[in-house]
């Protein structure tokens, strides 16, 4: 196997692993949520900080998607990655405009759904 191939691997094998891990880090988020509003959570701390620790996956999946054999999934990491930003812009106004607030799960949700698409994708590609 030629360098080329085993880095091409590289970088999917990490790209998979990162779609995997927002995957993982979204459904904490709604099982933090959901412990926090039936009173058996530690609170909303704890899903802030997993929020802000999902700025790291989904950016390295952004950067590495402008790598060769990635680029067909560079769309859906940038809708990932622009979903990120909408979802602290919508926590950060859900006090003062409950209405925006209420869109924060909705976009978590599609963030989901983005994140469930890549995954999809990567595995009819790749195998």
């Amino acid at each position: 196997m030629n360098n080329t191939v085993v880095a091409t691997r590289g970088w999917l094998v990490l790209f998979r692993g990162l779609v995997w891990l927002i995957i993982s880090g979204i459904a904490l988020q709604f099982f933090l949520a959901g412990l926090t509003v039936f009173g058996g959570g530690a609170g909303w701390e704890a899903h802030a900080a997993t929020g802000g620790a999902l700025a790291l996956p989904i950016l390295l999946a952004f950067a590495i998607s402008f790598r060769g054999p990635l680029l067909p999934y560079r769309r859906l990491a940038s809708l990932l990655l622009v979903g990120y930003l909408l979802q602290v812009m919508l926590a950060a106004l859900g006090d003062g405009l409950p209405l925006l607030g209420a869109l924060h799960p909705v976009n978590g949700l599609a963030m989901a759904a983005v994140a469930f698409l890549l995954a999809s994708r990567l595995a009819r590609a790749w195998g």
